[in-house]
């Protein structure tokens, strides 16, 4: 089986995310800090994000400035900070097509995409049909649909229809469908007898799984357009399949960089190296080497 590494980048972060968007309930509950990441694995000669965050220089940055969203920074000098240049990326997995996992799309010019067929047909519908759905689509860039479209006539963007089982070995794609979007996915990353799970936008916190103040109960996220129902049971999977909380890879969840091994740079924000292959040496700490 193919050995991966597996690290989060935080590439912006919101200092004050209402508790509410977080937990389904919590709607006056204050506030928390909220990262803004995505997740870059490397093995078996590949070179893959999980999620590519937004772009300020397009049309996404209304949606950064009205979030007030914090300290952005280009793909370039995120990666930078694995040694990693954007141009060097050859896959990329959309969990979903919201501005802040898909709309630095642009900064990617050699990789080929990932997304669910449905994610991108419900999200033109519902740009089509705003009448009925413009309360659910604050985060959907109608520039990025469109962009998404074209990469697809292209070629570049594959649409899926259902998991994919062993896309590179020990690296899965599975389904989230009907929960924070209408098409969601989210990654598999298997580590021996371990797996590793990138959950896309199903979870924003370990506590969505392990309970508000480690409850044991288990609470939706407060900000989608799918089903509750659906959302905790996709919860529960993704619980099961890693088997550990902490081997959830959770993009917004801040206390990452706690749970994790990581590293916080001069623009304020932090890198969270999670697994590493056997052999392979950390990108953040010179006196950290992974061990068979």
């Amino acid at each position: 089986m193919t050995s991966y590494s597996l690290w989060m980048l935080e590439y912006s972060h919101c200092l004050a995310q209402p508790m509410g968007c977080i937990f389904y309930g919590q709607w006056n509950a204050g506030s928390r800090m909220f990262a803004y990441s995505y997740a870059y694995i490397e093995g078996g000669g590949h070179k893959i994000l999980v999620d590519i965050g937004h772009d300020n220089t397009s049309s996404n940055k209304h949606y950064n400035d009205v979030n007030d969203i914090v300290d952005w920074q280009s793909p370039d000098a995120v990666l930078a900070k694995v040694g990693v240049t954007p141009e060097e990326i050859d896959t990329i997995i959309l969990t979903h097509a919201h501005y802040d996992h898909a709309g630095a799309a642009r900064f990617f010019p050699n990789a080929t995409f990932y997304l669910q067929r449905v994610e991108l047909e419900s999200s033109r519908w519902a740009l089509d049909n705003t009448h009925l759905y413009s309360s659910i689509i604050g985060a959907l860039d109608p520039e990025d649909v469109t962009m998404l479209e074209e990469l697809a006539e292209s070629g570049r963007l594959r649409l899926l229809d259902g998991a994919v089982e062993d896309l590179f070995p020990g690296l899965s794609i599975r389904t989230a469908l009907d929960t924070h979007t209408m098409g969601g996915q989210y990654v598999v990353v298997a580590d021996g007898a371990n797996n590793w799970v990138v959950t896309g936008d199903a979870l924003y916190s370990y506590e969505n799984a392990e309970g508000i103040g480690q409850s044991g109960e288990m609470v939706n996220i407060g900000f989608g357009g799918g089903s509750g129902w659906r959302g905790l049971q996709i919860i529960d999977e993704m619980v099961k399949t890693a088997g550990d909380t902490n081997r959830l890879v959770i993009v917004h969840e801040y206390d990452t960089f706690s749970r994790h091994p990581s590293r916080l740079y001069d623009d304020k924000l932090q890198v969270a190296e999670l697994l590493l292959a056997a052999g392979e040496r950390s990108r953040i700490a010179a006196d950290r080497v992974a061990t068979a």
